[in-house]
């Protein structure tokens, strides 16, 4: 495997994220730098479990990041991958003592629902002296630095480096059918529109039965998905696929025609840029990074959140319409070469030299 940050840059940075162990899309983020960066030095502070474990997780990893910057004098960057809610929070003392050990501090924010997070504090001021502590801010697309500069955020700090997508690894399908593969990757979740998508299938039933197959895969956070497959009587052309990673993601992104995520809230999922890379059209909705990525009937198509009938239509014409697969999946490979490892890490490796 191809390395982009050598052992003579990556020594002097220490990360800081959720355990590469847990599912998510900034677990994608950190697993991708840690395939990429030689020797990448990678402290765990948070995952799943009950009180007592990320009670654990938090302090073990506020010991050793003191521990590091303390005798550690390579360590001039303390790299720290946050979210929204605790998550920020966590991160605040993370800034904190970095910082008072004279690093370097880059706050990586992959909250979709940063917004929510930051309407509903009493505390704004607080949250914005916390990011403004760091010396770099790093965001996922143009809107979110604009958003994120809006509030208050020294325009100067802001930067957006782009998520890794690996190039696809590409396998010819035997086609068995002449249905529509439509693939759903991702959290399980009403923020992400799991449950919009069944009901727009449910409510065209008759229409999709015999021209659709859809895969449903990720971790369950709401509700119970194969209950909702059952309820709706869907299982003839819809199944649950559980956590898709490694030999099978390669399999779903290969046999999939058109990706879809009808989500309420996002960053850039790392989802949508797969996809593309593999060469599929992409059904989304314009929040977050997607309107920066996804242009409507080029390479996808954006509906309103929540909107059950523009998501069936969506499907619809992609069964309609299958010349428009190949040529939409052609022009999203043309905007994902940026999200590709060696351009994202030619541009983090500038914002690390230019702290240094």
């Amino acid at each position: 495997m191809q390395t982009y940050i050598c052992r003579n840059l990556s020594r002097r940075v220490l990360f800081l994220g959720v355990s590469m162990k847990t599912k998510g899309g900034m677990t994608s983020v950190l697993v991708s730098y840690n395939r990429y960066i030689e020797n990448m030095r990678f402290i765990p502070t948070w995952t799943l479990g009950g009180k007592l474990t990320k009670l654990w997780y938090a302090v073990q990893a506020i010991v050793r990041t003191w521990l590091l910057c303390t005798f550690d004098r390579d360590i001039r960057i303390v790299h720290i991958h946050g979210a929204a809610n605790a998550s920020f929070y966590r991160c605040g003392i993370f800034i904190n003592l970095a910082k008072k050990k004279g690093k370097k501090v880059i706050l990586h924010e992959h909250a979709a629902d940063f917004v929510d997070f930051y309407n509903g504090s009493r505390h704004k001021k607080n949250i914005i002296g916390t990011i403004n502590k760091c010396d770099c801010l790093i965001v996922l697309s143009e809107s979110w630095k604009n958003y994120f500069i809006s509030i208050g955020v020294d325009k100067e700090k802001v930067f957006v480096l782009n998520n890794i997508v690996s190039p696809p690894v590409a396998e010819p399908i035997k086609r068995k059918d002449n249905k529509l593969h439509l693939m759903y990757m991702g959290e399980i979740s009403n923020r992400k529109g799991a449950f919009d998508l069944l009901s727009a299938i449910s409510a065209n039933k008759e229409y999709f039965k015999d021209k659709l197959l859809l895969r449903i895969g990720g971790n369950e956070v709401d509700g119970d998905i194969v209950a909702c497959i059952k309820r709706y009587q869907l299982e003839d052309f819809v199944s649950y696929e559980g956590w898709i990673a490694g030999e099978k993601k390669d399999e779903c992104l290969n046999w999939e025609d058109v990706y879809i995520l009808p989500s309420y809230n996002e960053g850039l999922p790392i989802a949508i840029l797969e996809a593309m890379a593999y060469r599929h059209p992409v059904i989304s909705t314009p929040v977050g990074g997607i309107p920066e990525v996804i242009k409507p009937y080029w390479n996808g198509i954006l509906v309103k959140p929540g909107k059950v009938e523009e998501i069936a239509g969506a499907i619809k014409y992609y069964i309609e319409n299958r010349e428009e697969i190949i040529n939409h999946g052609a022009n999203g490979y043309g905007i994902v070469q940026d999200y590709f490892p060696e351009k994202v890490f030619e541009t983090l490796s500038r914002i690390y030299t230019n702290l240094l």
